[in-house]
């Protein structure tokens, strides 16, 4: 019962916020809403994704933000200067992986904290990308890549498809490949996990260069959407990233997560910013709003958790008997947390 009310905490809030909205305004559950919330989910659930891998090994990368602006204004440029749409995204993407490569060396090699190593990488594609465009914006996209931004599959934009893709395709890592697996076992407990014989520092450099290969899909989906290089966008995106990942159910502190858990949360974010939207709430009132029920989610969430534990130490009386029972824990094989 615990499990089921772990794994259902998230998709209830989200149902009530839903049922909520879309009682107090029509024009909620309508499908060209519905297709807005979507599509402005789209470019924070790419990211967040990535997130995931990055929060269960046990790191945080908090450059995917100003990395995806940065991708965006090279991206552009290239596209402007070659015509190219190809070569163009191209670049985007190996530029993510050289900003995901980046920071998985500094972390995995020179062994600083992520926290610190993604905050120095973040500002530095920041200033990187003012500085290639003076703090403006890199316009005149070729008619056939703009033509992109209004294709339609399913009645749904081209960046929806992005964020659904990279879904399934780290979903299905994380649950059937030794990968998937490794890192929640990194996250758990990274000792351990090298005594057993996986390469910490392996898995540890992929997390990054998923997330960069994020960061460069994201800064392509921006691309796609706004039809320029945007050099000061997305600039709260990686907290946000990190926001839906916890809020979602995984932990902070590694090994415990999904990918399905964060679509909850980066589902929740994306309805609630809708809500507030189209309510007519002020943009500055309104990220008040959303920061204040992500702290009370999170919170809930927390203390749910701890009340759990709690109730099952109380269960096994004695140090010893509780000692025996984080041992038998131990011992358990490792399992993705769905």
């Amino acid at each position: 019962m615990d499990d089921i009310l772990d794994r259902a905490f998230v998709p209830v809030v989200l149902v009530a916020l839903v049922t909520y909205l879309g009682s107090t305004n029509s024009a909620f559950l309508s499908p060209v809403n519905i297709t807005n919330v979507l599509t402005q989910a789209s470019i924070l659930a790419i990211v967040s994704f990535a997130m995931t891998f990055v929060i269960i090994a046990g790191q945080l990368d908090l450059s995917v933000g100003t990395a995806s602006a940065l991708i965006s204004v090279v991206g552009a440029t290239v596209i402007v200067r070659t015509g190219s749409a190809v070569l163009g995204v191209t670049v985007c993407l190996l530029l993510g992986l050289l900003i995901g490569s980046v920071n998985g060396v500094v972390v995995t090699l020179l062994e600083v904290p992520s926290f610190i190593a993604t905050l120095g990488t973040m500002i530095i594609a920041s200033a990187v990308a003012l500085a290639l465009t003076n703090g403006g914006v890199v316009t005149g996209l070729p008619a056939a890549f703009s033509e992109v931004s209004t294709l339609r599959v399913a009645d749904l934009p081209v960046v929806v498809w992005i964020a659904v893709m990279v879904f399934l395709v780290l979903h299905w890592v994380q649950r059937q490949t030794v990968f998937g697996y490794q890192v929640i076992a990194v996250g758990g407990n990274r000792e351990a996990a090298r005594l057993s014989g996986i390469a910490v520092g392996r898995i540890t450099m992929l997390v990054f260069l998923i997330s960069g290969l994020a960061a460069g899909l994201a800064g392509i989906a921006l691309l796609i959407r706004v039809q320029s290089g945007q050099p000061n966008a997305n600039a709260t995106l990686a907290l946000e990233a990190i926001a839906a990942v916890v809020v979602g159910g995984t932990s902070l502190s590694g090994g415990r997560g999904s990918i399905v858990r964060t679509l909850w949360g980066v589902l929740l974010i994306a309805v609630l910013r809708n809500g507030l939207e189209i309510s007519g709430i002020n943009e500055d009132y309104k990220n008040v709003v959303v920061g204040v029920v992500l702290i009370v989610a999170a919170s809930v969430d927390f203390l749910r958790r701890r009340l759990v534990r709690s109730r099952r130490g109380s269960a096994v009386p004695g140090t010893d008997a509780a000692a025996e029972d984080s041992t038998a824990a131990l011992s358990q094989p490792v399992t993705a947390d769905g």
